[in-house]
């Protein structure tokens, strides 16, 4: 093979007259030992693992294949998929995603990662095989070498401005609460950098943003007479221009699920954090109603309270040559928008008499056992709003219109096919949820999925949410087809892809053929989806590579696993009692600095409620008292700080250094078995005649279990203990798969080796 060397210059360097470049670019002389960032980094440490993803990485483009590729915690993937995807796609003009499932991510790559390379790579000669070929280049292949980037988030998440304008022209707000915070929504967009809804510095209530941030199917385009101002074209065009876009899991699939109209054409994808695909994706393949949304959707067009919304806006009859016109629009929108209220409610109420109140989710398992009261009056609402139309003056009325219509019309039809359940593969079930306010919890994607919401009117369950919902129960092959087979290459990293060594069970869930070259070597669980019949790609057009971590895990941590703790489902009050005295004893040792994650609120809480008298000298946090972050920023800067947390703390938490010295695994992270979509997976596999514990519920938990671990050592000189006090670990004989996909660290089970691991 040809070998050709990425030239960094600095003025005054003398050029080679001939360089033969290859397709594939040699990353060794960008992130090498004495490399372009080595030279940048004055404490750089060459990390062989970074080096050798890269090359894969590299590899995988110059043969245009797909590529899993699984890297321990330490490794710099970021870089190491960044580097040569930047070379790539400004030597091709192409351009990539980065995907990731954390916000956290997302900043480092954008506020760190890439401003970092920019500088760093702007003395490297990445065209100089095109000038020995061409003696007159094109623009950009001469002087310093550059490259653009832009994060891209959802659309809703930006102020639009006529929107905003209407707002404040109309005077759409009644509430104190909301009209304060208008007050200083109207104090910040006068300053606002990107009119985005994160630059604020509150956090605005959805009743508040829902009214002036941008929809998709209200947006005005280029007719719009903010177009040239509009923060969302701006970010758009910044967009079209960029090389490498950041964004996350849950636009790509909104973009999917809008036929790319989200996000601009791409050539290359990289799925960061890709153990989470699966989940993200069924969402987006699913549907969702609710009585919240339905609501929203009401009171836009017309509120009942406040006599306000779409109606009276543009058939005001005050001043009006044919007010008796106007009235009777009025009148009619008025009665059907009433009776459509009351439908929403029967048809509410009614689920939640059937299904029961309280949080509660429960499968539909037979068609049609839902009445259908608002397939009438949306229908209705929905010929009122076209004929309305014809009568608007202003092609913005007509669009807005035109909006609210198909909004009635889509929600029509995802309620039918709920009911009638026309999807195959799918699972259906009802969602029933408490609520404090009467607009909480909406989703933050308004109309950029087909998931429609809806909300009670009135009545006794009026702070009840009540969602339909429906989800695809295995998204292979639609994952193979939309993703796999319409872009390439396709990157999927992350430091949690393998189970037990062997990356059978994420292939089989997101659609991946069996690929040429063999798994690694350890004993493996034969977790591969049986029945999965690729369309459009085969095991030749992937490749796989398994990349361990820098870290010394052997030396700098430690995994304690008691012995004679009862078993949790056996003896669950001993089991509970038993593992309360072990956390004491342990974050005794480690001086609190603790995680102690559980696998539900209700375990979470009771142990909380017996434990913290007993630890008056430690700062107590439990996970829901306040948002994630603030949890977190809270507890690095404590005094003995001890973090109660549940799913959402076992993955995506970065706490490096001293402030983090054990992490406390009460119970294996085994998925609910009642949840809808596991439930229909495991049935579904039970079909097949497979086993659903060891097909399924077991490869989940040890990824899981894998995360939680993955919370302790962030960096070279972190140490700590990681407790796993469940006893099947060591008693079941699928314990030996959860220790085999850990890092090579001592096992203990005597506390005093904890206590001597803490004081050495």
């Amino acid at each position: 093979m040809l070998r050709a060397k990425i030239i960094y210059y600095q003025k005054g360097f003398a050029r080679p007259k001939k360089l033969i470049y290859p397709e594939t670019m040699l990353i060794e002389d960008v992130l090498g030992e004495n490399g372009v960032i080595a030279k940048k980094l004055g404490s750089y440490e060459l990390r062989p693992q970074q080096l050798e993803m890269a090359i894969a990485i590299e590899k995988a483009i110059g043969e245009n294949k797909h590529l899993i590729v699984e890297a321990g915690t330490g490794v710099g993937k970021s870089m190491a998929y960044l580097i040569p995807f930047i070379f790539w796609s400004v030597k091709n003009n192409k351009k990539v995603i980065i995907s990731t499932h954390t916000k956290t991510l997302q900043e480092q790559l954008i506020k760190k990662d890439l401003p970092f390379l920019r500088n760093a790579l702007k003395y490297v000669d990445a065209f100089a095989d095109v000038r020995d070929n061409d003696p007159t280049p094109g623009s950009g292949q001469t002087g310093i070498f550059d490259f653009s980037y832009a994060l891209c988030v959802g659309g809703q998440n930006y102020l639009c401005l006529r929107r905003f304008h209407q707002a404040q022209m109309h005077g759409v707000f009644n509430m104190k609460k909301e009209l304060s915070e208008f007050q200083n929504i109207i104090q910040w967009e006068a300053e606002a950098r990107r009119g985005l809804r994160s630059e604020l510095d509150f956090e605005p209530s959805q009743s508040v943003w829902s009214k002036i941030c941008r929809e998709s199917d209200l947006c005005f385009g280029k007719q719009c007479t903010y177009k040239d101002e509009c923060y969302y074209n701006k970010a758009r065009r910044k967009e079209y221009k960029a090389q490498i876009l950041v964004t996350n899991h849950h636009l790509f699939f909104a973009n999917l699920a809008n036929d790319g109209r989200v996000l601009p054409d791409f050539d290359a994808v990289v799925f960061d954090e890709a153990h989470t695909l699966e989940d993200i994706a069924t969402s987006y393949f699913g549907i969702e109603i609710s009585n919240f949304r339905i609501k929203y959707m009401l009171d836009s067009i017309l509120n009942p309270k406040t006599g306000k919304g779409l109606i009276t806006r543009l058939f005001d009859s005050s001043g009006s040559s044919d007010q008796a016109k106007q009235m009777d629009i009025m009148n009619n929108s008025e009665r059907l928008l009433k009776e459509a209220g009351s439908a929403s409610d029967l048809f509410f109420s009614e689920i939640i008499e059937k299904y029961g109140t309280g949080n509660k989710t429960t499968r539909i398992r037979e068609k049609s056992t839902i009445n259908n009261y608002l397939n009438k009056p949306l229908s209705g609402l929905f010929d009122l709003l076209e004929s309305l139309s014809k009568q608007v003056k202003t092609d913005e009325g007509r669009l807005e219109i035109h909006a609210f219509a198909n909004r009635c019309s889509e929600i029509n039809n995802n309620i039918a096919t709920i009911i009638k359940q026309d999807l195959a593969e799918y699972v259906y079930w009802i969602e029933i949820e408490k609520k404090k306010s009467k607009y909480d919890n909406f989703s933050n994607i308004l109309q950029l999925t087909n998931t429609l919401d809806t909300s009670l009117r009135s009545g006794t369950n009026r702070q009840a949410k009540c969602s339909l919902r429906a989800a695809p129960i295995n998204i292979a092959v639609e994952f193979e087809k939309q993703i796999f087979g319409n872009t390439r290459p396709v990157i999927l990293t992350s430091a949690t892809l393998s189970i037990n060594g062997s990356f059978k069970y994420i292939k089989g869930r997101l659609g991946i053929p069996v690929c040429a070259q063999p798994d690694t070597g350890k004993p493996t669980i034969s977790l591969q989806q049986d029945g999965f019949d690729p369309c459009v790609t085969s095991g030749d057009d992937y490749s796989e590579k398994a990349i361990g971590s820098p870290f010394n895990f052997a030396e700098n941590a430690l995994i304690y696993i008691p012995d004679n703790i009862p078993d949790p489902n056996q003896q669950p009050d001993q089991f509970e009692n038993s593992i309360i005295k072990h956390i004491e004893e342990i974050i005794n040792h480690s001086q609190g600095r603790a995680f102690i994650l559980f696998t539900s609120f209700k375990m979470l809480n009771s142990v909380y409620e017996k434990i913290q008298e007993d630890l008056d000298d430690f700062t107590l946090f439990k996970q829901g008292d306040k948002p994630r972050y603030l949890l977190i920023e809270e507890f690095k800067t404590s005094h003995k700080p001890v973090l109660f947390g549940t799913a959402t703390f076992w993955q995506g938490v970065d706490v490096p250094g001293e402030a983090l010295k054990s992490v406390i695994i009460t119970r294996l992270p085994f998925a609910v078995p009642d949840d809808p979509i596991i439930e229909a997976r495991m049935e579904l596999l039970k079909s097949q005649n497979k086993n659903p514990f060891m097909f399924y519920q077991v490869p989940q938990a040890i990824t899981l279990l894998r995360q939680g671990f993955g919370r302790l050592i962030r960096s070279t000189t972190d140490t700590g203990v990681v407790a796993i006090l469940d006893p099947r670990i060591k008693s079941k004989f699928y314990g030996k798969y959860f220790l085999n996909s850990l890092p090579d660290c001592k096992k203990v089970s005597d506390i005093t080796d904890v206590k001597s691991f803490f004081d050495r």
